[in-house]
């Protein structure tokens, strides 16, 4: 029994001048040929598709394709069930092109084909609806990837997907575990801010994933996040006052939000800003630790031996 997969990103292109197939994962294939999608979209596609949706995709930049011949997927699977699960690959990918870069990508709707070769066929359709926007609010822009940015998309999504399986911090574990690591749950909040339309509550989002990075106790946890998180940016060529002022700054913009103040209207004509920047920080910081054993194991410490670590850097400047 094989399974067949169709769909696409909306909101990305891939550059023009890149025309080759790349594996984002074992399974789920960007396409860009002509002659290759003209293949995979087949009539019988557009039968159960429909005329919009089928159009959608033999206009789109790119295709996303999965074929699976008589492996991962049972033959007691429907094409329903196995589409739920190459949906799931999806949106880990979704959601870790922000490490990349600031988008909005969506996954509209995918298809999935259970078949024979000449006597069954069996089609489902799902999608991941939920609504993206970029760092400051903005929504349906597109982003283009170049070929070296799909290769770090890849490899960035392989070290996080096995960082977060090995820590106890996926999308089947609980967020409240005490196992759930410190950067698994600033990913989670992460993921909350990009589906935020408002940069209030982006920014409300964003501060929370700092929380979860770099807090260990509520006292002074203004005082406390600011000089931590200006502390750590200094060693990638960050000016520690400016972040430090910026994340106080952030962070009464939290305070205000969660506790249902408002703002003045000067302030809140800057908020896009100030999320963008916010935005940054965050990626600059999350993309260190992933790509450092040092500094995993660091985030990876128990509350005690975290707060040392922070304490002698700060006075010590070691």
């Amino acid at each position: 029994m094989n399974f067949k997969f169709i769909s696409t990103f909306r909101f990305m292109k891939i550059a023009e001048e890149y025309k080759d197939d790349f594996d984002l994962l074992p399974g789920v294939i960007l396409i860009r040929s002509n002659e290759k999608t003209r293949k995979i979209l087949s009539k019988e596609l557009k039968e159960y598709a429909g005329s919009i949706e089928f159009e959608h995709l033999t206009q789109a930049n790119h295709i996303i394709y999965g074929n699976f011949i008589d492996e991962v997927f049972d033959s007691t699977k429907t094409s329903a069930q196995a589409l739920y699960v190459w949906l799931l690959w999806l949106d880990m990918l979704v959601f870790s092109s922000w490490l990349v870069k600031d988008n909005c990508i969506q996954c509209e709707m995918a298809f999935c084909n259970k078949y024979t070769r000449k006597t069954y066929s069996e089609w489902s359709n799902n999608s991941l609806m939920t609504l993206f926007t970029t760092s400051s609010g903005v929504r349906w822009v597109d982003t283009e990837f170049s070929q070296q940015e799909l290769i770090e998309w890849e490899s960035k999504n392989d070290k996080l997907q096995n960082y977060l399986d090995k820590n106890n911090s996926t999308i089947f574990d609980s967020f409240i575990d005490s196992k759930y690591s410190r950067y698994g749950r600033a990913y989670s909040f992460i993921k909350s801010a990009r589906r935020e339309l408002n940069p209030a509550m982006k920014i409300a989002h964003y501060c929370s994933a700092l929380e979860s990075l770099f807090s260990t106790d509520s006292s002074e946890l203004s005082h406390k996040l600011s000089e931590r998180v200006a502390i750590f940016l200094k060693d990638y060529g960050y000016d520690p006052l400016e972040v430090f002022d910026d994340i106080k700054k952030f962070y009464n913009i939290r305070s205000k939000v969660t506790h249902g103040d408002s703002l003045k209207t000067s302030k809140v004509d800057s908020l896009p800003d100030e999320s963008s920047k916010l935005d940054g920080y965050l990626r600059r910081i999350m993309n260190e630790i992933l790509e450092s054993e040092h500094l995993t194991n660091i985030f990876d410490r128990e509350k005690n031996s975290f707060e040392n670590y922070f304490k002698e850097k700060i006075l010590t400047g070691k």
